[in-house]
Parts: structure tokens; C-alpha cells; sequence
């Protein structure tokens, strides 16, 4: 009876330890995606961010697999916090579970991927048909595109940010 009593409470103690380490590896993960997105959308909301996404494999794959990778652990940060939104009904939990909601529905990577597919058309239709003059039309196109796409990757960027400004108030992880 002793010993199985010890056992529940070292499997207790064990899965509170792993609970707590895994949040702590959420938030890591979760903040260095921030980070890397961030830096990457400077770059991506750009005429020649835009390029580059169009015209090279790499660095398409390297944004898609980012945005999966952040979705990915938008799950599993919903997870946690819906833990924590039962266990006290706590408001920060609620907000952060709402906005994690609008990630996951309105800025998923099939949506960016759509939204992207447009704009790349767009860019190669500039630059095959006004790409060589580089004039006053081009720089409109181009100023046109760029306002777009800036829209888009900023409403992005601060979903992304503003949910890792939540995780970072509901001390996820630390005790």
C-alpha cells in the first residue's frame, strides 16, 4: 500500500515536471517563432521580399514550413491555455484563446498561400510587362502591390505577436 502510494506520487511529481517542461518548451518555441517571423515578414512585405518568396524555392518553403510550424504550436498552446481557462476562468487565458481562434481561422497557411499565389501573379505580371521601362507606371504598380502586401503581413505579424505577448502574461511554464 506504501509503495503504491509512493508511485502515485512520484507519477504525479513526474507528470506535473514534464507538464511544466513542456510548457516552458511551447513558450520557447513560441517566442522564437515570433522573432523569426518577424524578422522574416520585414523582408516579406517588401517588393523584393515578395521577389525573392516568388522566384525561389527555398526561401517559399522556409516561410510556408515557418507558418505550419507556428500554427503547429498555436495548437498545442490552445491545449494548455484552454487547461488553464477551465481551471480558473482566468480573462487572459479567454483573450488568449480568442485570438489564438482568429489565427488559426482567418491567417492559416492556406489562406497565406492563396493570398501569396495572387500577389506572386501580380509581381510577374509588373515585372514581364513593365519590369524592363522602369517607369512612372511600374513604380505604381509596384507601390500598389507592395500596400497590399503590406497589409496583409502586418495583420499576420501582429496576431502572431500579440499572442505571444499573452503567453508571456500567463506566466505559462514558471511557478
Amino acid at each position: 500500500m506504501k509503495s503504491k502510494l509512493l508511485l502515485l506520487v512520484f507519477l504525479s511529481i513526474s507528470i506535473f515536471a514534464f507538464s511544466q517542461e513542456k510548457e516552458t518548451d511551447v513558450v520557447k518555441a513560441i517566442d522564437d517563432l515570433t522573432i523569426n517571423w518577424d524578422n522574416e515578414a520585414l523582408t516579406l512585405q517588401t517588393y523584393e521580399g515578395l521577389g525573392s518568396f516568388c522566384g525561389q524555392s527555398q526561401y517559399r518553403k522556409k516561410i510556408i514550413s515557418m507558418l505550419d510550424e507556428i500554427h503547429h504550436y498555436d495548437t498545442l498552446l490552445y491545449g494548455i491555455v484552454t487547461r488553464k481557462f477551465n481551471a480558473n476562468g482566468d480573462k487572459e487565458a479567454k483573450a488568449t484563446l480568442d485570438d489564438i481562434q482568429t489565427l488559426e481561422s482567418e491567417y492559416t497557411t492556406k489562406s497565406f498561400r492563396r493570398f501569396i499565389h495572387r500577389e506572386c501573379n501580380t509581381y510577374n505580371d509588373i515585372e514581364k510587362n513593365l519590369g524592363r521601362a522602369k517607369g512612372p507606371e511600374y513604380d505604381e504598380e509596384v507601390k500598389a502591390l507592395e500596400t497590399e502586401l503590406k497589409k496583409y503581413v502586418i495583420e499576420i505579424t501582429k496576431q502572431i505577436d500579440l499572442i505571444d505577448e499573452h503567453v508571456h502574461h500567463l506566466h505559462l511554464g514558471e511557478d
